[in-house]
């Protein structure tokens, strides 16, 4: 079993009822070992309405392409279109933040997330499930990094 970051964030409709559905379908393509608190952020760079914002940790057999795909197709069944303009407001929203301590860039996936440093909304809730997980970029742990931005 691989262990695995996701940000979870929704911004439009029932952003609770998204969420728990969300986490429900997640529930199907791994275990789930740790999920944040979820906090409301305004809306960086997208339409729409004040995010619900969280974190899970969790652990999965799948590859990060087809957990991509997977977590893609939960998008889609809660109702966010593909394709969909850059900033617009969103049911439910996952980015794998980590898979193992690996690094990946292709055409289709970067992990780690490649601005997941930048966002407050994505520092907090993984620094509150694993602070001392270890940024395998920067070297750094979660707690540090979110320290430096907040």
């Amino acid at each position: 079993m691989k262990r695995v970051y996701i940000a979870i964030g929704s911004n439009k409709g029932d952003r609770v009822k998204n969420i728990k559905i969300g986490l429900k379908e997640i529930e199907k393509l791994l275990k789930i070992k740790k999920i944040s608190s979820f906090f409301e952020n305004p809306p960086v760079n997208a339409k729409g309405g004040f995010f619900l914002n969280g974190a899970i940790e969790g652990e999965t057999n799948l590859s990060p392409e087809q957990l991509l795909e997977k977590l893609k197709d939960i998008e889609k069944k809660i109702g966010r279109k593909f394709p969909h303009k850059k900033g617009d407001a969103r049911e439910i929203d996952f980015d794998i933040i980590f898979y193992e301590k690996r690094r990946i860039k292709t055409k289709k996936i970067t992990i780690p997330h490649p601005k997941y440093r930048k966002r407050i909304f994505v520092l907090k809730p993984l620094s509150e499930i694993n602070p001392d997980f270890v940024d395998p970029e920067t070297k750094k742990k979660i707690k540090d990094i979110y320290m430096g931005i907040n």
